[in-house]
């Protein structure tokens, strides 16, 4: 099957997938910029902010090189290219996650497991779109899964986040409202 055909039953999943991405982004920097003091002061909350963000920017990139007309060699370099900024981008948090001495907020030693798996499957989606780009210059139409596969994973990582990123930092305004009484 030729590329363009292949790619063009895909056209509204990445139209989909697009759209949401940049609504939820939009709506993340609403949503952290309402307590920006707590953002910038607590390196968990920032942590996670910074993976989410680039959770949903490598949906909205993907989607994006997945519906201009141009060539799978193009294509394919591209979805490369964002696989490797996202894990660029979103390597501080990833290193950050996994070492203890820097978490400065109470949680069981089971919710550290449950972040540092959710930015390790932030991580693998990143590897799983580079390795989309490789198979897609090698013409191997299983590209489409992996890249289906790492589209929904950032999504559901994403807004499991964003609800963690709200709950957070309701906790720790409330905390620091009953401070002041």
């Amino acid at each position: 099957m030729a590329y363009q055909t292949a790619v063009s039953g895909w056209h509204d999943f990445y139209i989909l997938a697009g759209t949401a991405s940049a609504t939820l982004v939009g709506l993340l920097f609403v949503g952290l910029s309402l307590h920006l003091r707590i953002v910038v002061t607590s390196s968990e909350v920032r942590s996670l902010a910074r993976v989410t963000l680039a959770n949903f920017g490598a949906v909205l990139f993907v989607a994006l090189f997945m519906v201009i007309p141009q060539s799978q060699s193009a294509a394919a370099s591209q979805l490369i290219g964002a696989g490797i900024v996202s894990l660029v981008v979103a390597a501080p948090s990833l290193i950050a996650a996994g070492r203890p001495r820097e978490w400065t907020f109470e949680m069981s030693p089971m919710q550290r497991v449950r972040v540092v798996l959710r930015f390790g499957v932030s991580a693998v989606s990143y590897l799983a779109i580079i390795v989309a780009g490789i198979l897609l210059l090698s013409s191997q139409s299983s590209a489409f899964t992996w890249l289906l596969i790492s589209t929904v994973l950032l999504l559901v990582v994403s807004l499991r986040n964003t609800w963690d990123l709200l709950v957070t930092v309701a906790d720790v305004t409330q905390g620091a409202e009953g401070e002041k009484d």
